[in-house]
């Protein structure tokens, strides 16, 4: 081809900017692609075949396309396999699986149960090219201490596969943190509580580093308020029938106000939706098997937590 024949090519080729595509242009949030999908959502999230999480809710199955498109998923496969747990887009262990199998560093992954009179537990090992070998390992014991095995459900009826899942989801984010995004899997965030819950080391039982948290959130402490104070003398003591009748006047005023307090707490469990699953999550978090037997610094502490819900 000659020089005058590669010129008229080349002027008749299209005039492409030299530009370099910000971050937004690449998304579903661009200007090219948000009117459309937007207006997409909108008309399928009446359809019964969208995920009931995002039906009728047009905003969240935008933004969950938004999400599977960043992780190279198709809007068809995103709404599948992301779920909204606790206002967080969540995946399912298998489609976390699949993502990390399809990075170009990914080698191989071995789980392998752990058994002692049955499976009491399960080890994964990721393989990456270039990286040391993440492993981690879940098993019943830490299950137990989780509070897991107390909410029944799969955690009953398929525990050992819900160790291989826990297991697994540990590791791949370990060890492929770019190809995850952060997220988390589904099987893994339903169980926990929606909830800030402050961790310290201290001798002291659940009561007392509940009652400290909540106070603390109050910006009180919690101080022996009668250190330094002097006993009243004989002199100042009611009568026997006065301290009689105050304490049950004070007994009454108790148990009007628990009353109180328990018609709240399950007038927020129906408002915000609290599922039987977590609520009995929530109860064994509280050691107790109702709501009627918290005591007070569980109750204050659990409506603390509903209200953020």
């Amino acid at each position: 081809m000659s020089n005058s024949e590669l010129e008229l090519v080349v002027d008749k080729m299209p005039k492409v900017k030299h530009m370099r595509n910000s971050r937004l242009d690449n998304s579903l949030f661009s200007k090219e692609f948000a009117p459309h999908y937007m207006q997409l959502a909108t008309k399928l999230a009446s359809s019964d075949l969208v995920p009931k999480c995002y039906r009728s809710k047009p905003q969240d199955l935008f933004l969950c396309w938004s999400f599977g498109y960043s992780m190279g998923m198709s809007p068809e496969q995103a709404m599948q396999c992301i779920a909204i747990i606790n206002g967080k887009p969540c995946m399912y262990g298998d489609e976390m699986l699949a993502l990390c199998m399809a990075h170009k560093d990914f080698e191989d992954i071995i789980e392998e149960p752990i058994i002692k009179d049955g499976i009491v537990g399960y080890t994964c090992i990721v393989k990456r090219k270039g990286r040391a070998d993440k492993e981690s390992t879940f098993t019943l014991d830490m299950a137990k201490k989780a509070g897991l095995l107390a909410k029944g459900g799969v955690w009953t009826q398929y525990p050992a596969r819900m160790l291989q899942l826990r297991a697994g989801g540990f590791c791949m984010r370990d060890s492929f943190p770019d190809a995850l995004k952060g997220i988390k899997s589904r099987e893994e965030v339903e169980d926990y509580i929606d909830a800030d819950y402050k961790v310290t080391e201290s001798k002291g039982s659940r009561t007392e580093l509940l009652k400290n948290d909540y106070l603390s959130k109050k910006g009180e402490q919690n101080e022996d308020r009668t250190s330094g104070l002097c006993a009243p003398s004989v002199d100042s003591l009611p009568g026997e029938e006065n301290q009689e009748d105050q304490e049950r006047e004070g007994t009454a005023e108790s148990g009007a106000h628990e009353v109180e307090i328990h018609t709240k707490i399950k007038g927020l469990i129906v408002e915000k939706g609290l599922t039987e699953e977590r609520l009995a999550k929530a109860l064994a978090y509280y050691e107790a098997d109702c709501i009627e037997s918290l005591n007070a610094e569980s109750m204050e502490h659990f409506i603390l937590q509903l209200e953020k819900l």
